[in-house]
């Protein structure tokens, strides 16, 4: 395999890898986004959803957001893999610069980033619960 070969494969691991970290923010600020929707249709006078049907829909964005929260965390994990691979291939300079940030701390970063993800989008699923019911309950008084 020649030099540019494995600088584009490189270039191509790279750009999947930040592709799917925007796409991690992008699941859980939409998330987020429509939890305060859930929010606010609940709050309209012509909503006439049943009280079981919001937590419903709360509890299955959650999952789903969960879900593809951790689906874009093993297509990270593949990147990387991938980028290590393609690094073995490089320099000895290059590896000794590329090695500063040991594995295990990525490792560390990547599943820290990931457990706060995953609490926002629960916590706020757990918010959103809460102001729904005062929301309801204030309606059939």
């Amino acid at each position: 395999m020649t030099h540019s070969e494995l600088l584009l494969m490189h270039k191509e691991a790279s750009i999947n890898l930040l592709f799917a970290k925007k796409m991690q923010w992008a699941s859980v600020a939409s998330t987020l986004i429509i939890n305060a929707g859930i929010i606010i249709i609940s709050d309209l006078p012509s909503s006439n959803l049943s009280s079981n049907t919001y937590p419903a829909l709360l509890i299955f964005m959650t999952c789903g957001a969960v879900f593809l929260l951790i689906l874009y965390q093993f297509w990270q994990y593949n990147e990387v893999s991938r980028i290590r691979e393609i690094n073995k291939n490089f320099s000895s300079l290059y590896s000794k610069i590329n090695t500063l940030k040991s594995r295990r701390e990525g490792d560390i970063h990547r599943y820290t980033i990931l457990f706060f993800m995953i609490m926002t989008i629960v916590l706020s699923a757990i918010l959103s619960s809460v102001v729904i019911s005062g929301i309801l309950n204030s309606k059939q008084l």
